[in-house]
């Protein structure tokens, strides 16, 4: 019972509803991005997505859209090519889950047994930079606090976060990167 509880919540993560994939133009030459999960202790049940737009309201345009999305028991890197040239706006999802006997009740439950449920929370970030041209980043969120979540890029090249990063408001961006 419990797998179909994951393989269900899984399928209705993983579907894509309303969320395109990410597709480089490469007019401007590309940047590698290595994406971690940022959910890697043991045990840590997670969905860990990554999506990347052209502005800061997370605009579903050309080129848009989703990165990668990381269950826990995947692969914990995944590799991107991105635009160099134009800032890149970068959000960062992770949903946390639990097992618990106790599902949540009421409007929109569809399942009243025990199985997987978002029980932990969720976190969202938004940054941007400017990805250089054949350079590589290292980026990674992580939990730092109950309900709050850091998401770091790191250039291999100078080992330092890119000079014109900025944090961006999460909020402002209406797509939840889970979708």
């Amino acid at each position: 019972m419990l797998a179909a509880g994951v393989a269900f919540a899984a399928a209705g993560l993983l579907s894509g509803c309303g969320v395109g994939y990410y597709k480089s133009n490469a007019g401007t030459g590309t940047a590698q991005l290595s994406l971690t999960r940022g959910a890697m202790h043991l045990g840590g049940r997670s969905l860990q997505v990554y999506s990347a737009y052209r502005d800061a309201h997370c605009t579903d345009s050309s080129g848009s859209g989703r990165l990668a999305a990381m269950l826990t028991y995947t692969a914990p890197r995944k590799a991107a090519t991105v635009d160099a040239g134009q800032r890149l706006y970068l959000a960062a999802g992770l949903h946390d889950y639990g097992v618990t006997d106790s599902p949540p009740r009421g409007p929109g439950a569809f399942y009243d047994g025990p199985g997987m449920y978002l029980v932990q929370g969720t976190c969202l970030n938004l940054i941007s930079f400017i990805p250089q041209p054949r350079h590589e980043y290292d980026v990674v969120q992580e939990r730092v606090g109950a309900g709050s979540c850091e998401l770091r890029v790191v250039d291999r090249d100078t080992g330092a976060p890119p000079p014109d990063l900025a944090e961006e408001n999460p909020r402002a961006c209406p797509r939840d990167t889970a979708q």
